[in-house]
């Protein structure tokens, strides 16, 4: 049996899980968004046409259209999962965490599932209400998808990126 997390612990790893989450973030920007330059610099730029080039375009598209996993994967931070746990010692610190940090932690909920939207619900809740909110928003484990894509979205990047200097090189 593990040892319950604390306070502490626990606040830094939502901190580090939100740090991670802001890395993602960029990485699909600059990667999409870099593919982008990066087709069209060589078609219009270098005035080299090959339909090759266009993969790079296309995985541009692809990566923009996948950053939407990451909204998903990240929607509900780990400290709330706590609530779900059987250990009651999981669940004591998960919700001292929660209180102790409500403003940053149940504000980052809130805008991660109710966008712009009046959120202030979140704040009255108690803990079994809390814990039936994050249940129903996480019925999909989304964090196991975004794993399983990634497993399948890095070789496709290798893939295009060498479609790209073949046709440049050809």
């Amino acid at each position: 049996m593990s040892e319950p997390k604390t306070v502490a612990s626990l606040y830094s790893e939502f901190l580090e899980e939100k740090k991670l989450n802001r890395r993602f973030e960029l990485s699909g920007y600059y990667i999409g968004y870099g593919a982008y330059v990066i087709s069209l610099g060589i078609v219009f730029g270098f005035k080299n046409e090959n339909p090759l080039f266009a993969a790079m375009f296309f995985f541009g598209l692809f990566t923009r259209a996948s950053s939407l996993m990451i909204g998903r994967v990240f929607l509900v931070p780990k400290v709330f999962l706590g609530l779900l746990s059987s250990e009651i010692s999981e669940r004591d610190s998960s919700w001292e965490t929660i209180q102790t940090h409500k403003e940053e932690i149940l504000g980052r909920l809130g805008r991660n599932i109710f966008g712009w939207n009046d959120s202030s619900q979140l704040y009255s809740m108690n803990e079994k209400e809390l814990a039936e909110f994050v249940q129903k928003n996480t019925s999909i484990n989304w964090r196991k998808i975004g794993r399983i894509f990634l497993f399948f979205y890095i070789p496709i990047a290798i893939f295009v990126s060498y479609l790209t200097v073949y046709a440049w090189f050809t």
